[in-house]
């Protein structure tokens, strides 16, 4: 099992300049302690402000690194011209001498799809077009391409410093999304909302479509973590901070009726609690606990690759990060 850290984007506590200097400790420490990758995620018009443009912060997290991988986790894809996200994976995967993971998903969020004037609606159809031609420029040849949504004549160059291109995470949950994460993706990122359960039952058809196009299907799952002495400890010291970002999630609709029958029974704030919601999604306890979890959920969904969020907007401490990233490196890494 591989273990990637998912960073924060934004602090309550802390401007973004602050912020931005301990995650750069966080990626310091997450090399040492044995971690494959970073990841970002990408959100847009954040109350209060939060990072954006993951791949410009990526090029700066990865100064003064010398094996740390960095990632998107996931980039809304929709909402990028995908001549301009080309150019900047390439630099960055020659920047980084091939340490660039590019992790796609499809976006959700009605506000974006309005400030960059994308249709919602076309999302999926402009997704493709966005892979088609990062296809094309990835490949370092001159090509046409004309679609419904982009129409695009050149020749991108340098080719990527990886051979042949970086690898691509295809972030998808929805029949279409996993047979386009079976289809053109090296790896399916399942989403942290979905259990472990459900997670298995969607990998069968993603590993399905994967094998009809000739792909070796790899499974990764983006998951909230945190270690201490017991599960007790975790859940004073560290569970109320997912769970605040979980209930934003929930409000926003990301929890869904197919998936999380639950849903109508959360009528008010006091039903989302974290008996119902921790189990197959919080990866969290002593050491033990961790790593039989750990060893459970590789079982359960044939996963090869564990992206772990530790720290929140609201918490814990940059500090009490810094020990558990050492504390997890140390025993799973």
């Amino acid at each position: 099992m591989k273990f990637g850290l998912i960073l924060q984007i934004q602090s309550k506590d802390a401007g973004l300049d602050v912020l931005w200097e301990e995650l750069r400790e966080q990626v310091q420490v997450a090399e040492e302690a044995g971690f494959d990758a970073v990841f970002l995620t990408e959100f847009h018009q954040a109350r209060g402000g939060a990072f954006v443009s993951p791949l410009l912060l990526g090029a700066g997290l990865l100064q003064g690194t010398t094996r740390i991988r960095f990632g998107t986790a996931v980039l809304a894809t929709p909402l990028h011209h995908p001549v301009r996200l080309a150019e900047d994976a390439i630099m960055l995967d020659w920047i980084s001498r091939g340490r660039l993971v590019l992790g796609l998903g499809i976006a959700h969020q009605v506000p974006d799809f309005k400030a960059f004037g994308v249709p919602r609606e076309h999302r999926e159809e402009v997704f493709e077009e966005v892979l088609d031609i990062l296809d094309l420029c990835f490949a370092g040849e001159p090509y046409t391409y004309v679609g419904r949504h982009f129409t695009s004549e050149g020749h991108i160059t340098p080719r990527p410093y990886t051979e042949p291109r970086p690898e691509i995470w295809v972030g998808a949950h929805s029949r279409s999304g996993l047979e386009r994460a079976g289809r053109r993706g090296d790896l399916w990122l399942a989403d942290p909302q979905r259990d472990v359960g459900t997670i298995a039952k969607l990998a069968v058809d993603y590993r399905r479509h994967a094998e009809e196009n000739g792909k070796t299907p790899r499974i990764g799952i983006f998951r909230e973590a945190w270690i201490g002495d017991s599960k007790e400890e975790c859940e004073r010291v560290w569970a109320p901070n997912p769970m605040q970002v979980h209930r934003l999630y929930y409000n926003v609709g990301t929890y869904l009726r197919r998936f999380e029958p639950w849903v109508d029974e959360v009528k008010e704030r006091e039903a989302f609690t974290l008996d119902r919601l921790a189990p197959g999604r919080f990866l969290y306890g002593s050491p033990e606990d961790v790593r039989s979890t750990v060893e459970e959920w590789r079982e359960i969904t044939g996963c090869e690759y564990l992206a772990l969020r530790f720290r929140h907007p609201g918490g814990p401490s940059h500090e009490q990060t810094l020990e558990a990233l050492r504390r997890f490196g140390a025993e799973l890494c």
